[in-house]
């Protein structure tokens, strides 16, 4: 428990010096274009140059939360306790996603650890939320079916959701991510009693299946 402690005030003192560091750079970046306010044009261009600063910086420093808590709770916390006790990693993951909306591993991995310890409706929303701000994203699109499926119960807005998601501008992060989440989407379907949609799903999964043999690639945890 004394590891958990330090763990969690060092979490959250790394996310409160990376939120200040982005509230510095806005600070400096408003500074930067007032200086420059006489000119229409050129304010104009110093600020469409902080905005892409503080984007660059928040992305950033939404990375180096994250990149810091992922492999703790692969390589060891998840080995050792339930997926619902990793309540530790929540104010970090609420600092990644705030900073860097498009981020989308926090959102999965926080919508099922508020899920599973009986906070649904809070898991549910954050997933939402990845879909709001992620659109286009697959994976994003199989999480919040998922959920819907198995804590609300709702199998006509999860197949709602996993019909977007199988567009042709559904962007995927790489074949295995695309590969399970069909096999979400194909659970949704039968579900659903859709069984058309499901067996098109199934022969989808053997094509990606075909070329992730191909290209050698093994399928494991592809998020």
């Amino acid at each position: 428990m004394e590891t958990d402690r330090r763990s969690n005030t060092f979490g959250a003192a790394l996310a409160a010096g990376m939120l200040a560091l982005v509230l510095l750079a806005q600070a400096a970046s408003g500074a930067l274009a007032s200086a420059h306010a006489v000119e229409t044009s050129t304010r104009r261009a110093v600020e469409r140059a902080g905005f892409a600063y503080l984007t660059g910086i928040r992305t950033y420093a939404a990375a180096v939360l994250w990149n810091r808590l992922d492999p703790i709770f692969h390589d060891y916390y998840e080995s050792m306790m339930p997926h619902e006790e990793h309540i530790y990693m929540m104010p970090t993951i609420r600092a990644a996603v705030a900073l860097d909306p498009q981020l989308l591993e926090p959102y999965y991995v926080a919508s099922w650890i508020l899920a599973r310890r009986g906070e649904v409706d809070e898991g549910v929303e954050l997933a939402r939320l990845g879909v709001e701000n992620n659109p286009d994203s697959g994976f994003m699109r199989a999480n919040y079916a998922q959920l819907l499926m198995l804590f609300r119960d709702d199998i006509e807005e999860a197949a709602y959701q996993a019909r977007i998601g199988l567009a042709e501008d559904t962007v995927w992060e790489n074949l295995v991510v695309q590969y399970e989440s069909y096999a979400i989407f194909r659970a949704v379907f039968a579900a659903a009693g859709d069984e058309a949609s499901a067996e098109f799903v199934r022969g989808e999964m053997l094509k990606i299946d075909e070329e992730i043999d191909r290209l050698g690639i093994t399928i494991g945890h592809g998020h």
